[in-house]
């Protein structure tokens, strides 16, 4: 774990709005369908040619309260003509964030990296608190995710 200053980014993609507790139940999960929908329509055209990012945002209050979540890329020149009806923007917040990385089998390496970042937080000696504004995942490869949490930090 690092800590960085990140620029302002913008993803386009497609979303939902969920909540922790609805993401363990099966039949009442949307982030996993949402990753399905965005590789259906947009998978054969990124897939080796760039990462593919997931945004948390809009958050109710924090890790237990609704969030709305995007699956998406970051356009540039060469993706710029993806942008399509049905897919949304939205800001990265610039700022200070913690880095973590896992490497492995996905969805499991990237749903023992977000328990870790939970244990982490919860941590009584944790120096760093969430803002809550936007955190993201960057999926690199297929085997790797590098996850964002925007923090405050000390003055």
């Amino acid at each position: 774990m690092e800590l960085v200053t990140l620029h302002k980014m913008v993803i386009h993609g497609v979303t939902t709005r969920t909540t922790n507790a609805d993401e363990t139940v099966a039949e009442s999960q949307k982030i996993a369908p949402l990753w399905q929908r965005f590789m259906g329509l947009y998978g054969e055209q990124i897939i080796n040619k760039q990462p593919a990012y997931g945004v948390y945002y809009g958050y109710e209050s924090n890790m237990d309260g609704a969030y709305s979540v995007m699956v998406g890329f970051m356009a540039d020149g060469e993706n710029g003509g993806l942008i399509g009806d049905g897919l949304e923007s939205i800001t990265l917040a610039p700022g200070n964030y913690l880095h973590f990385h896992a490497q492995g089998e996905m969805p499991q390496s990237v749903v023992g990296l977000w328990q870790e970042i939970w244990q982490y937080f919860a941590a009584p000696s944790c120096p760093y608190t969430r803002q809550y504004l936007t955190d993201f995942e960057c999926y690199p490869s297929g085997d790797s995710v590098d996850i964002y949490i925007g923090v405050h930090t000390a003055i």
